[in-house]
């Protein structure tokens, strides 16, 4: 079986790839049971086949889901959010902090129990 998340990073350009690439990487730090796989059609963790977080390239940046509206407003601080709640958005220039991605996580992670 090929890997959704894989097969999405290599379309993505580079730096934008790495920063992507660290999330991930926190994420299989914080819950290495977490597999690749798509939910809503992006490439995504999943965790006990439910869908854990999703970082995907966007035109200026990065767009942090986790699955949950109701999780971004606990981390965000001053990042923006998209409007329903669903989205985190951050920059090249600016990413999440480590501590507040893996707070997200941890929190999704929660959620699906």
């Amino acid at each position: 079986m090929s890997d959704p998340v894989m097969a999405y990073l290599a379309g993505v350009e580079p730096a934008k790839r790495a920063l992507i690439e660290h999330y991930y990487d926190l994420v299989l730090e914080l819950f290495p049971e977490a597999v690749p796989g798509t939910k809503y059609a992006m490439a995504c963790y999943t965790l006990r086949g439910k869908g854990l977080v999703s970082v995907m390239a966007t035109r200026a940046g990065l767009s942090v889901i986790p699955f949950s509206g109701s999780l971004n407003a606990q981390v965000a601080g001053d990042f923006e959010v998209s409007e329903g709640g669903g989205s985190l958005y951050c920059t090249l220039e600016r990413p999440l902090p480590d501590d507040a991605f893996a707070e997200l996580v941890r929190l999704r992670a929660a959620q699906i129990g």
